[in-house]
């Protein structure tokens, strides 16, 4: 039988889960520390801006989720969990428990792939979670967009951390994976709690994560998972919750480079000092990309080349000959493909979009419903638009310096009109106003029962860095009434 002093020496050679010593760990550490601390008053004006106009967006996108058929069809899944109580899934009567609301809130924010983009969907996972856990604590709005703030910080640097190479990235989606950190930080910074409750929510989240899903690799029609965003948010949720009663996560696992969430993930490799550089300087939400249009960003170059072309010419479809859109070798590989089988797939084909924007379809769920699929003047433009490789365009995209798209249009007169475009619209180098944003939410709850208070809500959430202001104030304005016939 082993002596104390023995049993010491054995245990003395692990790592606590915890607070392991290796110096590897320290910058996530750190990240951990300071999310832990963050408080609304440390937040500059603009991220707090930033975060008001996110929560709207992701909001407004989460309504025009619920217009969808696929959206109807996840909705119909958990009314049968449905009762008076719970968190609330927007736009409907269902109060769920926290992580399954947060789970149908972040699926429905990404059925329309309309919400923002920043490596992946950060507000997805974020806003769902922190909308979850501040109406279950009854917090306000402030800490509601503190933890927001935390999660965009948290998940976009385990992004920044395990981003991978671009030829491991081309065979696995490994870039995917963190949104469910995002969502326990999030979730984490809004129940509040001690240093190792709060590693051990960033450890059960990491833990939690889902297997990254390719989306446009599966078939078609695409699969309705997506990124498998709501599961992910659940389990962010769930991280905090558990946390939050003294359960131990593996903290470790986030910096582990042998054995850790980067290896994990399918990522060949690792750079741990992301997790602190600059924290309290540079805020991640501020590199975020807001959508004018629903479609996977990849297709934005695109659209904007398209946008700069109508502005300028104003082309009538109808005198169309041929259309030709140049961009990276993921764009013609990836997301070129004719006529969609689904209402995801029209938002992954760069022919179906360009399509939509050449036939002056207003941005929003008309755009993926069947009616608009089987219009005969949909069917006869796709016929005519080509995709094609720009090895320029291609380098400039993995080494970071352009997201480029070319797009020429040949006229039946013998007219060519030609655009490139190296920043998409609504990137942080070519952003939307302010005002584009709040048009697009308007938008969004257009024909819902929502529209009427579409004024009381945006004045809502551009105001929730008021310190009177409860989260509660805001959901409650957008769930309609419980009734036992949901």
């Amino acid at each position: 039988m082993p002596t104390n002093e023995n049993l010491e020496d054995r245990t003395s050679r692990f790592e606590h889960t915890l607070f392991p010593r290796a110096e590897v760990h320290e910058h996530a550490a750190q990240m951990a520390r300071f999310l832990c601390q963050l408080s609304f008053d440390d937040l500059p004006g603009e991220v707090i801006r930033l975060a008001k106009l996110v929560a709207l967006d992701t909001i407004g996108c989460i309504i025009a989720g619920t217009q969808t058929d696929l959206g109807r069809q996840v909705i119909a899944a958990y009314e049968t969990g449905s009762g008076p109580q719970g968190c609330s899934v927007l736009g409907t009567a269902l109060r769920l428990a926290p992580s399954q609301a947060a789970k149908v809130n972040a699926w429905l924010s990404d059925i329309l792939d309309y919400e923002d983009t920043l490596s992946g969907h950060p507000s997805a996972t974020v806003i769902p979670a922190a909308l979850a856990m501040a109406e279950h604590r009854t917090e306000s709005s402030r800490q509601f967009l503190t933890g927001l703030v935390a999660g965009y910080e948290a998940g976009v640097r385990l992004h920044d951390a395990t981003r991978a190479t671009p030829e491991a990235y081309r065979r696995f989606a490994s870039y995917h994976a963190w949104h469910g950190v995002a969502a326990g930080a999030a979730a984490m910074a809004i129940l509040g709690g001690s240093e190792d409750q709060f590693r051990s929510a960033l450890g059960h989240a990491a833990g939690n994560t889902n297997i990254p899903l390719w989306y446009v690799e599966y078939g078609r029609p695409a699969h309705a998972l997506k990124a498998n965003y709501g599961q992910m948010a659940l389990g962010g949720v769930d991280a905090a919750l558990c946390a939050g009663q003294g359960i131990i996560g593996p903290f470790s696992m986030l910096s582990d480079p042998e054995r850790g969430f980067a290896a994990i993930i399918g990522s060949d490799r690792f750079d741990p000092a992301q997790f602190s550089t600059d924290l309290g300087s540079t805020w991640r939400i501020t590199k975020t990309c807001f959508k004018g249009y629903p479609a996977c960003y990849a297709l934005h170059p695109t659209i904007g080349a398209i946008l700069a072309i109508q502005k300028e010419h104003d082309v009538n479809p109808a005198n169309i000959e041929n259309v030709c859109i140049l961009g990276g070798a993921k764009l013609a590989s990836w997301f070129s493909y004719g006529m969609p089988s689904s209402e995801l797939d029209g938002q992954f084909s760069v022919q179906y979009v360009a399509a939509m924007l050449l036939l002056s379809k207003e941005p929003g769920v008309i755009w993926h419903s069947s009616s608009t699929w089987d219009d005969p003047d949909v069917r006869a433009l796709l016929a005519k638009i080509a995709v094609d490789v720009d090895p320029e365009a291609d380098a400039a995209l993995w080494k970071g310096e352009a997201q480029r798209a070319s797009v020429s249009i040949s006229l039946k007169d013998g007219k060519t009109y030609y655009a490139t475009v190296d920043w998409p619209p609504g990137h942080p180098r070519n952003p939307l106003r302010d005002t584009e944003i709040e048009r697009k939410f308007e938008r969004n709850l257009q024909g819902t029962f929502l529209e009427k208070r579409t004024a009381q809500i945006l004045e809502m959430a551009m105001s929730l860095d008021r310190h009177d202001s409860k989260i509660t104030d805001l959901v409650t304005l957008l769930r309609a009434p419980f009734t036992n016939n949901l």
